[in-house]
């Protein structure tokens, strides 16, 4: 049956803001006819300028640099989002709604999209931002010479690889039709959905007029990333590299000025976490970084709000799939390790109830989930024959990498220690920072990890870590098939069609096993009472849109 699908605003909604003090002005339509996915923002209130107050949100990552394409942990995902501008904003359901771009138009043949951005739109520096300013990001960050985490991203547009990547820029189907007029070209049809997905997520729009040194490979390098200039409702101020990132409120933004003046995130250890939120040290929790095991103490504290709502993330375990590694290429070994996890007893015992046993990487709320799927069973006398019939090596011990930080995750990990434990698998957990973790990974360096992901309202977006030389595929994989599974449906437009193609993609994950999909955690949010209130329905992948937040 035909699920509820990412619902699009039927026309362009006139973005109305009074702004006396904050000097940002109205937001107007580009004039040009309005698109399926139109639809405007407002903070709906006059204000006089940011109040002097500061605003703290935790997180349980660090980041390694401050540059949005080449960054480790949380910051891309709520971090970056204060400070640069995405095309497009996306609610938890799935809703696409304005952000730089005031409306956009699928062509009849559904191989180009055309983007009208705000005309009010201007950096941090007080230079505007135009439709030049997209292109150069979509041919520097498309461009092989500029290390780029999220490359496979963009292979939607036009002239792109199946890696993402655009051999001559001059051939990227990008153009600028007008100062505030972009046009992308795809590599094929694409459905709507899946274009607004990456520009919504994966998309941040750099300066041309400062980063266009006319070599692409300058950009990662580049003392910008210390001190950058963005478009995004705050400004940076100052860094703690690794610890704390403060921003001050940018009194210019276009879509209106945010309600308080600085705004700051901070590393802290998830023991510290609710302690924090009780005595007033912390503000805002991230979603993602919520102690399990303080949730009860959270729901019932006074001075907090909690709450929770299912999400499209996902926690997988992966296995060291490099070509010469032979453990774990026989999927039967894999679908063995499958029956052996107790999935059930993380989400009872260690969530709290809060998420669901995870079949693959789509929930079962999810618009694309397969019904169809059949899910190994908890069975470990069954996982330790078919691990003997294999012939598994089972003399050996087993380097399980986990990032710090997660408890539910760093927990998880003890359990599948214990699950395998008993079937005579012997694993050794390795705890690092995630960035260590990261890199360990991509040299080869283990043979289990636990990470996550997210599926995200498009259900190509997990097709990620199953794609070959990927940034992402931390398994190192080289075998195409889901990959290629992925992209037959991600080449469709027609629903009941994609339904079809991303039932068989699910299947074959099932069937073969390349990653244990362990649980489906709920995006579980707290925050001080001093906030009126943070919208659930405004965030996805932990992008915050902290300029609407409103004190208390």
């Amino acid at each position: 049956m035909k699920k509820k699908l990412c619902t699009l605003l039927a026309a362009v909604l006139t973005l109305s803001l009074v702004l006396a003090s904050c000097g940002g002005p109205s937001s107007s339509s580009s004039g040009e006819p309005a698109a399926s996915g139109s639809g405007s923002t407002s903070q709906g209130e006059t204000t006089s300028g940011p109040k002097d107050e500061v605003v703290t949100m935790a997180i349980i990552s660090t980041w390694n640099t401050l540059n949005v394409y080449n960054t480790s942990g949380n910051y891309g995902n709520c971090v970056a989002d204060q400070m640069f501008e995405r095309m497009v904003s996306c609610t938890h359901d799935g809703e696409y709604l304005p952000r730089l771009a005031n409306s956009w138009k699928m062509a009849d043949d559904n191989m180009s999209m055309t983007f009208y951005l705000n005309e009010n739109a201007t950096w941090h520096d007080g230079e505007p931002l135009t439709a030049d300013d997209v292109v150069f990001t979509l041919k520097a960050v498309t461009n092989e010479k500029m290390n780029n985490y999220y490359r496979s991203k963009f292979v939607c547009v036009g002239g792109t690889d199946e890696n993402g990547i655009c051999a001559d820029p001059d051939q990227l189907q990008v153009e600028a039709i007008d100062e505030h007029t972009v046009r992308i070209g795809l590599n094929g049809p694409m459905d709507e959905q899946s274009v607004l997905s990456t520009l919504c997520s994966f998309l941040y729009v750099l300066p041309q007029h400062i980063l266009d040194t006319g070599d692409y490979s300058s950009i990662n390098d580049s003392d910008f990333w210390t001190n950058p200039v963005g478009a995004g409702p705050f400004q940076f101020v100052r860094e703690t590299a690794g610890e704390e990132l403060e921003l001050t409120a940018n009194e210019n933004y276009y879509l209106g000025c945010p309600d308080f003046k600085t705004f700051v995130i901070r590393v802290v250890p998830a023991a510290s976490l609710t302690a924090g939120l009780l005595n007033g040290d912390i503000d805002v929790v991230g979603a993602g970084s919520v102690p399990l095991a303080d949730w009860g103490t959270i729901q019932s504290a006074d001075n907090l709000m909690a709450k929770s709502v299912s999400s499209y993330s996902y926690q997988y375990m992966q296995f060291n799939l490099a070509e010469g590694n032979d453990t774990f290429q026989d999927p039967a070994v894999r679908t063995a390790f499958d029956k052996a996890i107790d999935k059930q007893l993380m989400v009872d015992q260690l969530m709290a109830g809060e998420g669901t046993v995870a079949v693959g990487p789509m929930p079962s709320y999810h618009p694309y989930y397969n019904e169809d799927l059949v899910p190994n069973t908890y069975d470990p006398e069954a996982a330790k024959s078919e691990l003997e019939a294999a012939g598994f090596d089972f003399s050996r011990t087993y380097r399980l990498l986990v990032p710090q930080g997660n408890q539910v995750r760093e927990q998880s990990a003890l359990i599948i220690q214990q699950n395998l434990g008993a079937i005579g698998v012997n694993v050794e957990i390795q705890t690092y920072d995630f960035a260590t973790v990261l890199e360990m990974m991509r040299n080869g360096e283990f043979d289990f990890g636990l990470l996550g992901g997210g599926s995200n309202i498009d259900p190509f977006e997990s097709a990620v870590i199953v794609q070959p030389g990927s940034a992402q595929n931390y398994s190192l994989l080289t075998d195409s098939k889901w990959y290629d599974l992925a992209s037959a449906g991600n080449s469709l437009v027609d629903f009941d069609e994609r339904k079809e193609a991303f039932d068989a993609y699910q299947a074959a994950l099932v069937e073969d096993q390349p990653y244990i999909w362990l649980y489906h955690q709920n995006d579980l949010q707290a925050y001080s009472t001093r906030i009126a209130e943070i919208p659930m329905d405004d965030f996805i992948w932990w992008n915050y849109e902290v300029w609407t937040w409103k004190l208390a």
